[in-house]
């Protein structure tokens, strides 16, 4: 028991230190707890209240192990190397994706509780996403 107490404050000085170094996790957490108050006010399903807070813990997640990347590659590296700059690219990607899914969700959800809207609108936005990731990458 002593074990598993000691890595719940492990954990929560983990929490903490993300919570009081990164800017886009405060601002990822009160979006997240909007979304979630929101949710409640709305008729939605379990189901759909699950995938909300699946959507919200899912981007706190990609932005803690974006968080560890970074810290990992600047701890390895304090230069600059462009490598490691592709990585953290790559990292703050992983993020980006986890949000566009979140959003997809939310639409999908909050489209059909608040305006009556069709699913296909969260699609359209994942589509979108995806062309836009096919249209402005550069191929090498």
């Amino acid at each position: 028991m002593k074990r598993f107490i000691n890595s719940v404050k492990y954990a929560a000085k983990g929490l903490s230190e993300i919570f009081n170094t990164q800017n886009n996790f405060r601002i990822q957490i009160f979006i997240g707890l909007l979304v979630l108050f929101i949710s409640l006010f709305l008729n939605l399903t379990g189901i759909e209240f699950l995938w909300i807070a699946f959507a919200v813990m899912i981007v706190l997640l990609m932005e803690s192990l974006n968080t560890v990347i970074e810290k990992i590659m600047d701890f390895i590296n304090p230069e600059y190397n462009h490598i490691v700059g592709k990585i953290k690219d790559i990292s703050a990607a992983i993020v980006l994706i986890a949000a566009v899914f979140s959003v997809v969700i939310g639409v999908i959800i909050f489209g059909r509780a608040i305006f009556n809207l069709s699913p296909k609108y969260g699609i359209i936005i994942a589509i979108i996403f995806l062309v836009i990731i096919v249209l402005f990458s550069k191929r090498r």
